[in-house]
């Protein structure tokens, strides 16, 4: 087993360093770029947190129905995934920087038109827009992470990262539901459809806040020399992409339909759900934070795995047990293993390939995992309807342990062989295996 332990996440084992010690070292853990970084993602997360949270019970308020939400859900997806191969080759051509400030001001701006012009026809265009604009997060997000770290700190700054989009996402949430209240009692006299409007103008200032640090930001300048000779399709990606396609069919087919389970399946009322919910949040930032003690004890390979196979037994519980109080446990259990394997997963593919070639096998694996979950999303609804949820939880189960099996035997085996996956960068290729 000790062979299928992935080499580069190591770590000296922390012992018994306390995880508050650990908290206290983040500040100097990381580069000042880090800090930057961190700073516009956190203006971005809750930014766009708020808007997304509010938006559609705006357009609701203004009477479109489901159908046209749905309608305009899936346009922003289709932009993303179209926007993901121009914005690949910009990447490679300007960097990082360049397309990050894009994002950060392309996004805020579409989506303060979106609260403005109420035409069907236009919704949807500004939609696909958005999406489009926002495509540049996520390809750039983890080559900045990977350029800002180093070895020993990279998984650590993956799982924070990651876990404060999380918490952010959660008081989002809250302040949402909260602050169009709050605009009415500190004076503004409107309708709760025009309070609301207020909030999601507040969100896209919040958002374009992040520019300031974005500036501030130096990522490097692509050699044209490099350019010419980035592979489309990195070696590592044959090994990586089955199991992380496989992991995405259980990502993307639970969670659309969990509080449907909980208030249809379970019984549970709507406050209840809401309860669970935000519990089930706190679970998973505790989890992404306490992530990297799970690496570290068994290397992030064996520890992804790990982490998904008691994702896919906390599956199968759900589908077994009759029980409400045992099913809300097991809940819990299925929502923070499932993001533990976030931080291991990212930062595994970041320290193998080659700093010029991230930005496309970023956007290789987010394309890849796009397509994946809107694709399983429309399947499992079908499937539940027709076979129940008990088998549909069963059916991701087995794919959850299927994505654990070959993310431990193929990455396993892929590290053993550093000529096939060796990267271009010196100080990569002798940290390969």
């Amino acid at each position: 087993m000790q062979s299928l332990i992935d080499d580069s996440s190591a770590e000296p084992h922390p012992g018994a360093t306390s995880m508050w010690s650990r908290l206290r070292s983040y500040p100097t853990q990381f580069s000042r770029g880090f800090w930057i970084f961190f700073a516009a993602a956190f203006f971005f997360d809750f930014g766009f947190g708020l808007f997304f949270f509010l938006f559609n019970l705006y357009l609701t308020d203004l009477h479109f129905n489901e159908k046209i939400l749905g309608i305009l859900t899936g346009t922003l997806t289709l932009g993303n995934v179209v926007g993901t191969i121009p914005t690949t080759i910009l990447a490679r051509r300007f960097g990082l920087e360049k397309l990050l400030l894009f994002c950060f001001i392309a996004a805020p701006l579409i989506c303060i038109v979106r609260t403005s012009v109420l035409w069907i026809p236009a919704q949807i265009g500004l939609a696909f827009l958005t999406g489009i604009a926002m495509s540049s997060w996520p390809i750039c997000f983890s080559p900045a992470i990977a350029k800002l770290t180093n070895e020993q700190n990279r998984l650590s700054g993956f799982s924070i990262t990651f876990a404060t989009g999380i918490g952010l996402g959660t008081l989002a949430g809250l302040a949402g539901g909260y602050l169009p209240e709050f605009v009415q009692r500190a004076g503004h006299p409107g309708s709760q459809v025009g309070n609301i409007r207020i909030v999601l103008l507040l969100a896209c200032v919040v958002a374009f806040i992040g520019v300031w640090p974005i500036l501030k930001l130096r990522l490097g300048t692509p050699d044209p020399t490099e350019r010419r000779r980035i592979r489309v399709f990195h070696p590592i990606l044959l090994w990586f992409l089955p199991p992380f396609v496989i992991w995405n069919i259980v990502t993307g087919s639970f969670p659309p339909f969990a509080a449907v389970y909980l208030q249809q399946h379970l019984g549970m009322a709507l406050p209840h759900v809401g309860v669970i919910f935000s519990v089930a949040q706190l679970l998973q930032f505790t989890a992404v934070l306490l992530s990297p003690l799970l690496y570290r004890r068994f290397g992030r390979i064996v520890g992804v795995g790990f982490a998904q196979a008691m994702t896919g037994a906390a599956l199968l519980c759900m589908g077994i047990t009759h029980s409400v109080p045992l099913a809300v446990t097991y809940y819990f259990a299925y929502c923070g293993m499932q993001w533990m394997t976030g931080p291991g997963i990212y930062s595994f593919l970041m320290d193998h390939i080659p700093d010029e070639e991230r930005s496309t096998a970023s956007a290789i694996q987010n394309m890849s995992g796009a397509i994946c979950q809107a694709a399983t999303a429309a399947i499992t609804g079908s499937c539940i309807v027709r076979f129940g949820y008990a088998n549909v939880l069963f059916g991701n189960a087995g794919a959850a342990l299927l994505a654990s099996m070959l993310f431990i035997l193929l990455l396993g085996y892929a590290t053993r062989r550093p000529v096939q996956i060796a990267s271009s960068d010196p100080q990569m290729s002798g940290s390969a295996l």
